[in-house]
């Protein structure tokens, strides 16, 4: 009975020790819409739109190893007394590879590393002249957080540290009502690491 009882038990641990197994799919799809609007005085008026879509998907590899896929697709717009109107649309994609490592029962640690692609570009235009940008950044880091793994269909993820290493190309453009034109580009590089308390990105996925 006892040597029952301690396989039993020793087959419980070795379920919590495991986030998901081998062929397990997760799919996390994210929506964000928001309109403000101010009126002023002299009948002025600002009005923002702002939406984004996420979609991600990844798959487990093997034990506790997942890879995946985020995709995302935003669009602002900004207008100004109905005559100057800001528009910044964005899309960009992400691959990542995490390792799940067991902290609590259902609870899990990981760390993995992600590269990413995001193009973004601005149209500024009034009733004279028009100005705007496109940029395309380039991100290779690493990352961590704690995911729990609430059942066996949903889980929650939370990024709390990171690392990423930018490159950024940026195109300017500008046009004046008589006709003239100016471009410039300007590229740059740089290092980011981040922590909890001042970048925290939360996930929800659905496991099938």
């Amino acid at each position: 009975m006892k040597k029952m009882l301690l396989i039993a038990l020793l087959a419980m641990g070795a379920l919590f020790a495991q986030a998901q197994t081998k062929g397990t799919n997760t799919l996390g799809l994210g929506v964000s819409v928001s309109t403000s609007k101010m009126d002023g005085a002299g009948q002025t008026s600002d009005e923002q739109k702002n939406r984004v879509l996420s979609l991600g998907y990844g798959h487990f590899i093997k034990d506790n190893e997942r890879i995946g896929i985020n995709l995302s697709y935003g669009k602002f717009d900004n207008t100004l007394s109905g005559n100057y109107r800001n528009t910044v649309k964005s899309y960009g994609g992400t691959l990542t590879y995490q390792k799940y490592y067991p902290l609590f029962k259902k609870l899990y640690a990981f760390g993995g590393g992600r590269g990413g692609y995001n193009n973004s570009s601005d149209n500024y235009n009034n009733s004279t002249s028009g100005q705007g940008y496109k940029e395309n950044l380039y991100n290779l880091g690493a990352y961590g957080g704690v995911t729990w793994f609430v059942s066996k269909r949903f889980a929650f993820e939370a990024d709390l540290l990171s690392a990423d290493i930018f490159y950024r190309k940026t195109k300017y453009n500008s046009s004046e009502a008589n006709g003239t034109s100016n471009s410039r580009t300007t590229t740059n590089f740089n290092l980011s690491t981040t922590g909890a308390i001042n970048n925290l990105g939360f996930k929800i996925y659905f496991l099938f």
